[in-house]
């Protein structure tokens, strides 16, 4: 049985909602059509947000044979600040459109904004790295690099500068996450700016070895390569008199994605050429006699 007195209850607060949502305001305008006005606001700026975002990447390769010099990490960075600033101008529209006194929530979203700056230090500091490296253009998506700090090496080709961390897939195929922060503090190397790189190749042979004949052999094996850049820095020398062997050093360079791919076949053709030519490489079982004989 419902009391009369709870009846009265419930009619004077429905009335009180009816009041609120159909009433109008000074404004003119009831607050049901605000609240109508508020999610048309949200949907439109929803669809406004997608036409500016296709705009964008349009704008980035709007000539092809001309792109834009813009890193595809640089471009994702941009693209969420974006996105960012553009919904804290729609909430503030919304809440105009509501008509919802700010003056207490902006004390308190001023003291939640203190407590999260200290307790966000780190994630500020991460932020503003990221801003950093992308406006400093070191590093770039796709570069391999190495990354010397103090938890560390990390090598690996850059896949993409976020806000709080650059990630690196190693060759290993695994990825690597580095805060920003870390990245500003470290030694970068980075292998692929430049587009080639010095590749040293050395090799030991015996000390009954005709020197001549084995730096002609691997002359011959590298300048015949057309993996070798021709016209850069080219050299070969003896660079050290080991204990059981006679190092000599091939010094070329070649291009960065061709480096592993060169190092690794001139092992076989140094083996091949050498077994040809009579000149040998010490092996264990020389080292080992050469002791004996000691």
């Amino acid at each position: 049985m419902i009391l009369a007195s709870e009846s009265s209850g419930w009619k004077k607060f429905w009335e009180k909602v009816w009041d609120f949502l159909w009433i109008p305001d000074d404004g003119g305008l009831n607050y049901l059509t605000r609240i109508l006005l508020a999610i048309g606001l949200i949907v439109l700026a929803w669809l406004l947000l997608k036409l500016i975002s296709f705009f964008y990447k349009k704008t980035l390769n709007i000539n092809k044979k001309k792109p834009l010099e813009i890193d595809a990490s640089a471009k994702f960075f941009i693209l969420n600040i974006i996105k960012i600033f553009y919904w804290l101008a729609i909430a503030f529209l919304v809440i105009s459109t509501l008509k919802i006194n700010v003056t207490g929530v902006a004390g308190i979203a001023s003291a939640i904004t203190v407590a999260l700056g200290l307790a966000l230090q780190d994630v500020i500091a991460c932020f503003a790295a990221g801003v950093i490296i992308l406006n400093q253009k070191n590093i770039s998506t796709g570069d391999f690099i190495s990354v010397q700090n103090s938890y560390g090496l990390s090598e690996g080709s850059v896949k993409k500068i976020h806000f709080f961390f650059t990630y690196l897939v190693t060759p290993n195929g695994q990825e690597v996450s580095i805060p920003n922060s870390n990245m500003l503090h470290a030694v970068i190397t980075n292998y692929t700016r430049l587009g080639k790189r010095r590749l040293n190749y050395d090799v030991g042979v015996a000390y009954d070895t005709n020197i001549e004949l084995a730096k002609k052999v691997l002359e011959d094996l590298f300048k015949d390569d057309p993996q070798v850049l021709k016209k850069e820095e080219f050299s070969i020398y003896v660079y050290e008199l080991g204990a059981y062997s006679v190092g000599i050093r091939v010094r070329c360079w070649t291009k960065f994605k061709d480096y592993w791919p060169m190092y690794n076949s001139m092992s076989e053709k140094i083996l091949l050429a050498f077994r040809e030519k009579g000149i040998r490489i010490p092996s264990s079982t020389d080292i080992t006699v050469a002791k004996d004989i000691n």
